[in-house]
């Protein structure tokens, strides 16, 4: 069985360059707090990238978080 941290960076690794939101990171890795993994992966030195989008919702505004995998230039 693949770790948590494990499936989070395969979830990245699938949409190179790509940002994936933090409920598909969630649904791929089983965790509840894909956000501790994501630190995780950063302090194994993987360069993994946030962006926030705030954004009206029918119960007010919310705050949408994804996250992208930086690939090293070669």
């Amino acid at each position: 069985m693949k770790s948590q941290n494990a499936l989070i960076l395969q979830a990245l690794q699938r949409r190179p360059g790509a940002w994936v939101g933090l409920p598909t990171l969630a649904k791929a890795s089983g965790s509840l707090s894909p956000a501790t993994r994501i630190s995780n992966l950063r302090e194994a030195g993987y360069r993994i990238e946030n962006k926030q989008e705030r954004t009206r919702r029918q119960c007010g505004w919310v705050v949408l978080s994804s996250y992208r995998l930086v690939e090293e230039e070669s």
